[in-house]
């Protein structure tokens, strides 16, 4: 036993002797993560009312989504993975979640774009110890396809979090139907609405951290130790951080602008735009994340590989992206945008769960902060601000915004799948070392 600040701290134990973490718990960790999406995805939500009032274009909107909360979410998911071993993750993640929710309220009560921006800034530094913390107790299990299945659980809160955001936002914009709510425009109240139920998950974040045990940190368990194993095993790992980046590009990118595509293609209302993207995200997006969790974590999954199911994922959402920029009518848009949650979310977790298994068990938390900020620096970054750049300078008409997604997913829908598709073969061969 070690003594830190007057307490006993125990040593780490092996992954084979780590009691399965309660269900219970793994639950509210997903339920944290879907709260965490639905507040980075609002500005999907009221992008049309935003775009009008303060007269943005698709570019600064892009932006806005984009690097503006993933720049320095990304930093912070570096430093937390370095000083995260030895803290509660409870506490941690409940301290996320007040800072996270305090950048939320400043979004909605922004008076103009500057301080949109760094609101959205504050957002993204407020999660970023998040998924860190939620990594040490997941990463935790001992057994390969329990801990698949706890993390397309977790995971599975991100989906229907982005998924919910524009369900729910356009529940509300609907409620207040364009008139003010205690001297606010519609766009803040809804955005309002989305944010203040993280209380009660802050509640039951500081309510499990009661008698948890904090687990020593290890001599050589840092950062320095994360990039030193990717740097040694770089074959096996930066094909993965190009495949996670691309999957999450394709998710971004879609939740990001469904809901204009929707308006500006087929006419519908931003509440009725919101409604559709949300509802068929939501009906979806657990598909492909439990669907790719499950698929890795079986027998079937562990003798297929990852780099056939990665790449059937990104054919699916190539398949989808394609039929909503051909689509004219509402069923048609929306079973592309099905095939694109599907195809984007099961591969995503795939790549996840994958990097989890090819790291040994005391540098899980600290790889999986790497590669997390990787794959948010590229694939949030990115997605929604190229879709928007290639709207405003390559794609015109009510289609186009259509079409500027269709060229960002097309592109890496195949970039992830060749990459999948050559790598599988490496991937097999180190999975015995770890």
């Amino acid at each position: 036993m070690l003594r830190s600040r007057g307490r006993l701290i125990s040593q780490i134990p092996s992954p084979d002797r780590l009691a399965p973490l309660a269900w219970s718990a793994i639950l509210i960790l997903a339920a944290a993560h879907f709260a965490a999406f639905v507040d980075r995805s609002l500005p999907s939500v009221v992008a049309p009312l935003i775009k009008a009032q303060f007269g943005l274009d698709d570019t600064r909107i892009g932006l806005l989504q984009g690097p503006a909360f993933s720049t320095l979410y990304a930093l912070g998911l570096l430093v937390a993975g370095h000083f995260i071993a030895g803290r509660n993750p409870y506490r941690v993640a409940a301290g996320c979640m007040i800072v996270w929710t305090a950048g939320g309220v400043l979004f909605a009560l922004a008076p103009d774009y500057p301080s949109m921006l760094a609101a959205r800034v504050a957002l993204g530094l407020g999660q970023a110890a998040f998924v860190p913390a939620a990594l040490m107790l997941l990463t935790g299990q001992g057994d390969h396809g329990r801990r698949a299945r706890a993390l397309s659980t977790f995971t599975t809160g991100s989906a229907t979090g982005r998924s919910a955001a524009l369900l729910l936002g356009g529940a509300a914009l609907a409620m207040v139907a364009g008139r003010s709510l205690a001297g606010l425009e519609p766009w803040r109240a809804a955005s309002l609405m989305l944010v203040l139920p993280n209380l009660v998950l802050i509640a039951l974040l500081v309510w499990k951290a009661r008698g948890h045990e904090v687990i020593g940190r290890e001599p050589r368990q840092g950062l320095g130790d994360a990039f030193r194993l990717l740097r040694t095993r770089w074959r096996v790992f930066a094909p993965l951080l190009i495949i996670g980046a691309g999957a999450v590009m394709v998710i971004q990118a879609t939740a990001a602008w469904s809901p204009s595509i929707l308006n500006r293609g087929l006419g519908l209302s931003p509440a009725h735009a919101a409604l559709v993207a949300g509802g068929v995200a939501l009906t979806f997006a657990p598909v492909g994340h439990l669907g790719g969790g499950w698929t890795l974590g079986s027998a079937f999954g562990r003798r297929l590989g990852a780099g056939p199911p990665l790449a059937a994922g990104m054919a699916l959402a190539l398949a989808g992206v394609l039929v909503l920029a051909a689509a004219r009518v509402l069923p048609a848009a929306a079973a592309g945008l099905a095939a694109l949650t599907i195809g984007g979310g099961f591969a995503a977790v795939i790549a996840l769960v994958e990097v989890q298994a090819l790291t040994e068990p005391r540098l899980r938390p600290q790889v999986g902060a790497v590669y997390l900020a990787f794959v948010s620096l590229v694939g949030v970054g990115l997605g929604p601000l190229l879709t928007g750049v290639v709207s405003d300078h390559g794609a015109t008409g009510p289609g186009g915004l259509a079409v500027a997604l269709a060229v960002v997913v097309g592109a890496a829908a195949v970039v992830v799948a060749g990459v999948a598709l050559t790598f599988a073969g490496p991937w097999r061969r180190a999975a015995p070392d770890i």
